[in-house]
């Protein structure tokens, strides 16, 4: 997996500019010069350990995020690879762009990783089904959620003007600007609006998450395999959505598929 590297090496570059809150400045800087010096020297388990005790102490940060899957793919090439760490390692990255939308790299990285975690499946004989999320969510995620809004409260200022252009102006043609700006207005609004609110209500129904296990069987909520139409087992490394939990089962949305996995199975992403 060396075409792997051009992309993830420029991580060992990068510094912690603003470290999260429940880390002492001073830990996080040598918790992030101990686990890059581990990855120099050929210990990525002991980098991986620094990383995910800056992330349990709270610190979010793209650069953090994205050294921690450098972490994990370095480790799935020794031989001290263990299952679930390109899914780890696709988990961070996806982390890193919910972080940093706009990091280039991370998102080369992360289809190389699934990339190579196809490959590792095909090779076993296992199959890879990739599924697009729905398309409600796919609608909202167009846009952010505050920018949902800033447009609807466009909208509703267009048709504010509009109307008071139709009530107060008596000139035709400003009457006629007035009922075209109102409709337009309304429409913006209304269609914006909409969004804002499903892009909400997804933010806060819902949580993110990436596959760790090798593969993780859809069950029902007694825990007994999901019969369904066609595969049942999301492949390591895909992006699901937890919208419950039930003991030690949470219940993913795979794109319009529903069901519950052992919660182990999943790695959490942060907002």
């Amino acid at each position: 997996m060396k075409h792997l590297w051009p992309a993830l090496a420029l991580g060992l570059l990068c510094s912690l500019a603003n470290p999260a809150a429940g880390v002492e400045p001073g830990s996080v800087e040598a918790y992030f010069r101990d686990a890059n010096a581990a990855l120099d020297r050929g210990a990525p388990s002991e980098a991986i350990d620094l990383y995910e005790l800056m992330a349990d102490n709270g610190l979010k940060h793209p650069d953090a995020s994205f050294n921690r899957a450098i972490a994990y793919v370095r480790r799935a090439e020794s031989k001290q690879a263990r299952p679930g760490d390109l899914g780890r390692a696709a988990g961070a990255l996806s982390e890193t762009l919910m972080l940093r939308p706009d990091d280039t790299e991370a998102a080369d990285a992360l289809r190389l990783v699934r990339e190579e975690i196809g490959r590792r499946r095909a090779r076993e004989g296992a199959e890879q089904v990739i599924v697009s999320p729905s398309l409600a969510r796919s609608a909202v995620a167009i846009l952010e959620e505050n920018t949902w809004a800033i447009l609807a409260g466009l909208g509703s200022a267009l048709l504010t003007t509009g109307l008071a252009l139709r009530l107060w102006w008596q000139r035709a043609s400003a009457r006629l600007s007035g009922g075209v700006l109102a409709l337009l207005g309304g429409c913006v609004f209304v269609v914006c609006a909409a969004f804002a609110g499903g892009a909400r209500y997804f933010r806060m129904t819902s949580r993110p998450a990436v596959v760790v296990a090798s593969e993780a069987r859809l069950l029902d909520e007694t825990g007994k395999p999901k019969p369904i139409r066609g595969t049942n087992a999301v492949a390591e490394g895909e992006s699901v959505y937890v919208v419950a939990e039930r003991g030690a089962l949470a219940k993913i949305e795979w794109g319009t598929t529903e069901g519950y996995v052992n919660r182990s199975q999943l790695m959490l992403l942060s907002r």
